[in-house]
């Protein structure tokens, strides 16, 4: 017989029943509930951006402290030099982008009248005789014109709601720096805090599950963050040398798919072959020869040795993990959700490893 208050099965079972139970009765709270979310994402991308920002510039601080700089001076120096990026950014960066990017939608019915003249030189191949190349041609000019308009209306659309919604603008620009200071002054304490607060029997797991997450969430985002960054620079000096059209923006746009595994090398690539070919087949050959060369580089040198092997994710599920995480939140979860599926994966092999560890324990 089953002694049930014993049973493993009904202990989880009456936790899961009970925080679904919570989670319905909070939702019937609307007062309560949504000024909690409210507050939750007003807080999420300030934290996200922080955090990414602390990974990423943590290492330039740490190396200052082994040169015999003060911490505090290190990152006074840092959070100077980003500020410095930052400005630099707003007033070159963006006004560069926006204008690329309206002048690319503006080249479109080039491009059509590219696709136009190889497709007739297609249709004239008798094996392409029941092609209808004329309705294949008036769907992709809807289909790029329709994508031109709403790229750039949400640039102007963003750029707009930033305008009315100064508040919002002026909460991100005061408390991203003021938690990226502190989350950079004390954030190697934090082990050892959570340490502090846990129970006794916990205290050393606890403070090593910390370190274990936080090891792999800097190796990923420090090193796939400046792999990405080598890839656009790269990327953009051969764009310029091989007189691409909008080398500023594709380098860019490559550097940001660079963060999502495997599939980002194809994102980044397919705009730079399609503009290259609004000019020219040997541009376009040219575009996909430049994106080749870099993404052998990264693949068996920027990101092997910046990044290692601290995810330890099997292929496929990486690919399954970016079509769910897309479906979820788009290009957003696709940068962020292979590094919390890493993050989730760490805690769980930690906690079957301690078990494990403890049962051989108690045999002996």
């Amino acid at each position: 017989m089953v002694n049930w208050k014993n049973s493993k099965i009904m202990f989880w079972t009456v936790w899961f029943l009970a925080v679904a139970l919570l989670i319905f009765i909070l939702q019937q709270i609307d007062f309560i509930l949504n000024p909690v979310l409210a507050i939750l994402t007003s807080l999420f991308m300030p934290l996200l951006i922080a955090g990414f920002l602390f990974y990423l510039l943590n290492p330039i601080v740490r190396l200052l402290e082994r040169i015999r700089v003060k911490r505090i001076y290190g990152i006074s120096l840092v959070m100077i030099l980003l500020i410095g990026v930052v400005v630099l950014t707003v007033l070159l960066g963006i006004p560069m982008l926006v204008e690329q990017t309206s002048l690319l939608i503006a080249g479109i019915p080039e491009f059509i009248n590219e696709l136009d003249f190889y497709f007739h030189k297609l249709a004239e191949e008798p094996y392409m005789a029941q092609v209808d190349f004329d309705t294949i041609l008036m769907n992709i000019d809807v289909w790029l014109r329709n994508l031109g308009s709403n790229l750039l209306g949400g640039v102007m659309t963003s750029v707009g709601s930033v305008i009315q919604s100064l508040t919002d603008f002026l909460f991100m620009f005061i408390t991203i720096p003021v938690i990226l200071f502190y989350m950079l002054y004390d954030g190697h304490k934090f082990p050892k805090y959570i340490e502090n607060v846990s129970p006794e029997k916990y205290k050393k797991y606890s403070k090593e599950l910390v370190l274990k997450i936080n090891d792999t969430i800097a190796s990923y985002i420090s090193g796939k963050g400046m792999a990405s960054l080598l890839v656009g620079v790269i990327l953009f000096i051969m764009y310029t040398l091989g007189s691409i059209p909008y080398a500023f923006l594709l380098s860019v746009f490559a550097a940001i798919t660079n963060f999502i595994p495997y599939v980002g090398p194809f994102l980044g690539a397919a705009p730079a072959i399609v503009v290259g070919l609004i000019d020219s087949p040997g541009k376009a050959l040219l575009a996909a020869v430049f994106v080749l060369i870099v993404q052998q580089l990264d693949g068996n040198l920027f990101t092997p040795f910046l990044v290692g092997k601290s995810l330890s994710i099997h292929p496929l599920t990486v690919i399954l993990i970016l079509l769910a995480s897309a479906n979820i939140a788009g290009l957003l979860g696709m940068l962020i959700g292979v590094p919390v599926f890493a993050i989730i994966k760490t805690v769980v092999v930690y906690i079957l490893k301690i078990n494990k560890e403890k049962k051989i324990t108690l045999t002996e």
